[in-house]
């Protein structure tokens, strides 16, 4: 009971949790926006990495767990991938996460 309690959706933890898996998104993305810029091919580029990441997601060694739950893991790691590198390359915007003074 008291596990549930400290990862229900509000409390401290699970709140700062969100807040910095958030954070680290965003810095990725950033980053990965810079590195697309500088490359000569920024949609290539993207597509390289993420092909790599997935295929890392796809061959990591996780601890032992049941079949459905590495699923889940692995599915929700693509999904991060996916929201981080696909759109890597898309031109920067007004709004979107980018470095500004």
């Amino acid at each position: 009971m008291k596990h549930e309690r400290e990862n229900a959706v509000g409390t401290t933890e699970h709140v700062e949790r969100m807040g910095a898996e958030m954070a680290i998104q965003f810095m990725l993305m950033t980053q990965f926006q810079i590195l697309s810029q500088m490359a000569d091919d920024p949609r290539g580029f993207c597509a390289d990495v993420h092909g790599q990441l997935v295929e890392l997601v796809a061959t990591y060694k996780l601890p032992p767990m049941p079949k459905d739950e590495e699923a889940k893991v692995r599915a929700a790691a693509r999904t991060v991938i996916d929201g981080l590198t696909l759109k890597c390359a898309e031109p920067t915007q007004r709004g979107s996460a980018s470095c500004r003074k």
